[in-house]
């Protein structure tokens, strides 16, 4: 029994009904047994049997069946329209108050299931007109809904839908569902036959333009998208071919260093992203030069197969990254720190930075779109296994985590539909070392303001419209970091889009330790009218170009705050693989117990805030210690702010042994107090993991006693 279509479905078992030619007679006695009780989806199968006797046999069970649902009845009905009994249940259904007109109910079935076989020349017809105006509006709806749902309608579907909508239009019919949902499909048909030879010019296009854009594609991507967007008429559909004409040669006249004729024929918040990174392009050359190869010899694997193209932009990210750590690692008596390496060094941070460029999009390719960033840590550590790439520190491994990361902060930073504004606070208190450039002199020195301001620099280069006012508050008493830090920014060169400024926290608030120069910081900030809050620490743990990820998820509805996480499924880099301290996640456990926190590294020093929510808690933070953190996410929290996580990656070389110094029981006992503060007395309510750190004296002999209890909450799903 051969079938006439492939429409059986994936869902559909392998069967003999619809597999094997020969008719044998019990297979077809199977077939019409089958019919007379089957499914929908089972009748849409039977119905693809085209060889006779079966089919006949098949179609004739159909017809007596009276408890077919509509979507079945009517496929019926349009495979075959000469049966009487089906037509004639499915016109009764299309008009329950009586009358109705037989040959339009096969129109409907056709319209719906077999525009190819739909009598056009019947549906001019006054007899169709006046049946459409009689027919239940819902009812035809219902038989015409996957139609009606798709993209762009076919030639002849879209007549007879045309048809359809003006008879009853004629009638007065043109508010009813059924008039409103042909409406958008006619619109959306409309506009893909304006957008068509658009399209068809897409692939070819961006591969030229890209040429131009070190092999970026992504600004180019969002840009055409947006253009054929705001094609709406005929008129614009060629406004927009010429525009596409313009923009190749302007781009290849920038790109030659010529003159790029009139900025203003080619105007747009989109264009200005494209232009932009063509510039960052022509200022690094030599390092997409080096890309270039790279990506040159990764077109074959090891074994002579050759690469995915969409695992390719990874695979060359890894092996240039990899020849970077090595290169440096060789140099040294002992390797460097993932912040020394990928940050402060320029040329390691360069490198990274041009390997996430070309993963937010690479000659057409988007990697970031198929994978999330677990699978991509997972890839990374498998490559590294089968190259045998043993390197210390791990330190490619870092660097390409770290570059998935940046990759995925800055496609969503160049996606937004508005320029980001970002106030970033940064506390200082004794870090004039970390501030100074590595030299023989500091040797430890970092150039932290430095790192930070080419991060943030490298994540807006896209998008010129981007803003970002960094504060450095110092806090401590001899303000020796904010006069280190004036040093360094009265010969760094001005930035167009980054504005920083140095300040010292007011030494009356002597209570303070990060805390409250965090706070003083927000406040003036926001005070500034800056629409997005954030604040992070000047060492090199965050880095700035990761900064999108909080951002993308702080755009959602209803999040006050974001954090970006140490202990997400998808972080990488802050903890050894057995994860954090005991004592330390006892103090999680117990913070996020004591204060109703739905979190997971409420600690982190990243994190972004809307300007409305902070306008409407600030002024309620108390904590000006390490424990600040809890209190400010609990009022955001209580305050009706969701608060996701999302993982990132921290630069930053565990060490065994070797922690930042905290007094977790002096932090506990603040969350304690601010719990009792906001109404959260823990005496009315059961806290366990409190309890046990509270009967055992400390939270270390508490982690001593036993094994960690289960954390309280899930750790946040990887970003999609």
């Amino acid at each position: 029994m051969t079938t006439s279509t492939p429409s059986a479905g994936a869902d559909t078992p392998a069967s003999p009904l619809f597999t094997r030619q020969a008719p044998l007679p019990e297979y077809t006695d199977l077939a019409a047994h089958l019919a007379a009780t089957a499914d929908a989806a089972t009748v849409r199968a039977l119905l693809t049997i085209s060889r006779q006797p079966a089919a006949d046999r098949i179609a004739a069970a159909l017809d007596e069946r009276t408890d077919l649902p509509v979507e079945a009845l009517a496929l019926l009905v349009a495979v075959r329209p000469g049966l009487r009994s089906a037509t004639t249940r499915l016109k009764e259904h299309l008009f329950p108050a009586g009358r109705g007109c037989h040959r339009f109910t096969r129109a409907i079935a056709a319209l719906a299931h077999r525009p190819e076989s739909l009598e056009l020349d019947f549906t001019a017809d006054e007899r169709f007109a006046e049946a459409a105006a009689d027919a239940d509006p819902g009812a035809v709806l219902g038989v015409l809904t996957d139609a009606l749902a798709a993209p762009r309608l076919d030639l002849r579907r879209e007549e007879g839908l045309r048809a359809l909508t003006v008879a009853r239009a004629a009638r007065g019919h043109i508010s009813d569902p059924l008039a409103h949902a042909a409406r958008q499909v006619l619109e959306r048909t409309r506009l893909a036959a304006l957008t068509d030879p658009l399209l068809r010019r897409r692939a070819a296009l961006l591969a030229d333009l890209s040429s131009h854009t070190g092999g970026l594609t992504r600004a180019l991507q969002v840009w055409f998208d947006d253009l054929v967007a705001g094609v709406g008429t005929p008129e614009q559909a060629r406004a927009a071919s010429e525009y596409l004409d313009r923009a190749c040669a302007h781009l290849a006249a920038a790109h030659r260093g010529d003159h790029c004729g009139d900025h203003a024929a080619l105007p747009g918040q989109r264009w200005q992203q494209v232009t932009a990174t063509a510039r960052a392009a022509r200022t690094a050359r030599a390092h997409h030069e080096r890309w270039r190869q790279a990506w040159h010899d990764t077109l074959i694997t090891a074994d002579g197969s050759r690469w995915a193209d969409v695992q390719r932009p990874l695979v060359t990210a890894y092996n240039l990254l990899t020849v970077h750590a090595r290169e440096v690692c060789g140099d040294l008596p002992a390797p460097p720190t993932p912040a020394q390496c990928w940050a402060s060094d320029p040329s390691g941070r360069q490198l990274l930075q041009l390997a996430a460029d070309h993963l937010t999009g690479c000659d057409g390719q988007r990697p970031l779109e198929h994978f999330d960033d677990a699978l991509l840590i997972a890839f990374t550590r498998a490559l590294t296994k089968n190259h045998r790439d043993k390197i210390p520190a791990a330190l490619h491994i870092h660097a390409m985590i770290a570059a998935v990361k940046a990759a995925r902060s800055k496609a969503f930073i160049n996606d937004a539909t508005a320029d980001p504004r970002i106030g970033l606070v940064i506390p200082m208190r004794d870090e004039a070392g970390r501030i100074s450039a590595p030299s023989l002199q500091a040797p430890d020195g970092h150039d932290a303001i430095g790192v930070k301001l080419a991060q943030l620099a490298w994540l807006f280069d896209a998008r010129p419209g981007a803003r970002a006012h960094v504060l450095l508050v110092d806090e401590a008493p001899d303000a020796a970091s904010a006069r280190a830090a004036r040093a360094v920014l009265e010969t760094a060169p001005a930035h167009p889009q980054i504005h920083i400024s140095v300040a010292t926290h007011p030494a009356h608030l002597g209570d303070s330790a990060k805390g409250g120069a965090v706070l003083w910081g927000l406040a003036r900030l926001l005070n500034d009218g800056w629409p997005i809050l954030a604040y992070t620490d000047l060492d090199l743990t965050y880095p700035l170009d990761q900064l999108g990820l909080l951002l993308h998820h702080l755009s959602r509805p209803g999040v006050g705050a974001v954090i970006g996480s140490r202990r997400a499924r998808d972080a990488y880099g802050y903890y050894p693989p057995a994860g954090p301290t005991p004592t330390a996640t006892l103090y999680r456990q117990a913070a996020c117990e004591l204060l109703g926190l739905e979190v997971g590294d409420p600690q982190a020093g990243f994190k972004a805030f809307s300007a409305s929510i902070l306008r409407a808690v600030l002024a309620q933070v108390h904590d000006r210690q390490l424990s600040f953190d809890t209190e400010l996410l609990a009022l955001v929290q209580r305050a009706g702010g969701s608060i996701p996580e999302t993982g990132v990656c921290s630069l930053h070389r565990y060490t065994q042994g070797r922690a930042v110094p905290r007094d977790y029981d002096a932090m506990l006992a603040a969350v304690h107090a601010q719990a009792a503060r906001h109404g959260l007395d823990p005496a009315t309510r059961a806290t366990p993991v409190y309890d046990r750190i509270r009967k055992a004296g400390s939270l270390h002999a508490a982690a001593q006693s036993a094994t960690p209890a289960r954390p309280l909450l899930p750790l946040s799903p990887a970003p999609k």
